[in-house]
């Protein structure tokens, strides 16, 4: 049906609107029309709910002259790709926020949106990827972790095949404990058996700078 519509909006719980949010960013190649996730933080049948500001944002955005084609989350005011989204508040109606990139747009008593933002019409038929490979791991560092743990996990996911990548997230700028043999021979032997290692960082602003390093015990 996507020929018959000029927009989408989803309707879906918060706790993991962030995640549908991000996956269908990437599955969704060559998207032309806008697919807006919103929900509430109160429910729709208390009297002072905000599903209705929420929902009401989302249509005018779905339906617009000008509409930003791409997977995104309006919340509060804010409309967030969809990709850069995560949920950073539970008992609060500013329940979602990009913290590494600005809203694509805002509203008041007008719309503004930050045009540098907005991504160029897409080029293609529309692809749809449904075929995902979940074999992964994300690990959150912290100080004094047990390397053999990860050894363990690294092994014994190679040898079963149920792991593909493994997401670390590590300290400032993507330190590590450089310090610690064991864990650099755990991540050697993690590429070795073919297994994909990724360095994220645990900060919300910024971004992973490989060309700096730190001691880190």
């Amino acid at each position: 049906n996507y020929l018959y519509f000029d927009g989408f909006v989803v309707l879906m719980g918060t706790d993991t609107m962030a995640y549908t949010a991000t996956a269908l960013s990437f599955m969704l190649e060559n998207l032309g029309k806008p697919v807006i996730f919103t929900g509430s933080q109160i429910p729709l049948a208390e009297p002072h709910t905000d599903a209705r500001q929420n929902l009401i944002m989302a249509l005018i955005f779905a339906a617009r002259d000008a509409p930003i084609s791409e997977v995104t989350i309006f919340f509060h005011d804010k409309l967030i790709r969809g990709c850069r989204s995560t949920k950073v508040n539970t008992g609060e109606l500013h329940a979602f926020d990009s913290p590494n990139l600005l809203p694509l747009a805002t509203t008041g008593i007008s719309i503004k949106e930050n045009e540098h933002l907005i991504l160029p019409p897409a080029r293609g038929v529309l692809r749809v990827h449904t075929r995902m490979d979940t074999r992964l791991l994300t690990i959150r560092l912290v100080p004094g972790f047990d390397d053999k743990i990860l050894r363990h996990l690294i092994r014994a996911g190679a040898e079963s095949g149920t792991l593909r990548a493994l997401v670390l997230q590590l300290y400032g700028t993507g330190n590590a404990p450089s310090v610690k043999e064991e864990f650099i021979e755990c991540l050697k032997e993690a590429t070795e058996l073919g297994i994909l290692v990724v360095a994220a960082t645990q900060c919300h602003i910024g971004s992973v700078m490989m060309g700096l390093r730190a001691l880190v015990l």
